[in-house]
């Protein structure tokens, strides 16, 4: 998320776009992960059942799965989560740095320096829906593998 520079109108409608991308394929892969769960969920309520009905015969490997898988993959989430959130978070106080400064420089800002913070600010702005749709994309991707891994793992095991 960059600050500086001149205001590049053509860059940044680049810039949105793929992050409109970045959205839709994020959207995508959320309702992936949500039929993949679907499936995952019923076949591991079925081994329950079958388990619950013969505790000897029961896939008890499969079902010892269930906690550790979510655990790992919620942990990569939130570690791009929390690591996309201080990157932005950085960008904010750079941004109110040079907001800050030109408060306090006791006099009227010049017509180039407000031209310069606005395109820093347009830049910053640009930068942050950029940002904030990459870390969608980044925070699910570890639950959607887990979870997509999981279905397709279950359907070949599964008895048709």
């Amino acid at each position: 998320m960059s600050g500086g520079g001149m205001f590049d109108p053509f860059s940044a409608w680049s810039r949105m776009v793929s992050a409109g991308l970045d959205m839709q394929s994020t959207w995508l892969s959320s309702a992936e992960t949500m039929k993949a769960s679907g499936d995952v969920i019923g076949a591991r309520t079925e081994m329950m059942r079958a388990a619950t009905a013969s505790p000897l015969t029961g896939d008890y490997a499969e079902l010892s799965r269930m906690v550790p898988e979510k655990v790992a993959a919620f942990s990569r989430s939130a570690q791009v989560v929390a690591r996309d959130t201080m990157a932005m978070q950085s960008a904010w106080v750079g941004q109110m740095q040079r907001v800050g400064m030109l408060m306090l420089a006791g006099r009227v800002p010049s017509a180039g320096e407000v031209t310069a913070l606005a395109s820093q600010s347009a830049n910053y702005a640009v930068g942050v829906m950029t940002a904030g749709a990459k870390m969608g994309k980044r925070a699910l991707a570890p639950v959607y593998r887990t979870a997509t891994a999981n279905a397709r793992r279950l359907k070949r095991t599964r008895p048709q």
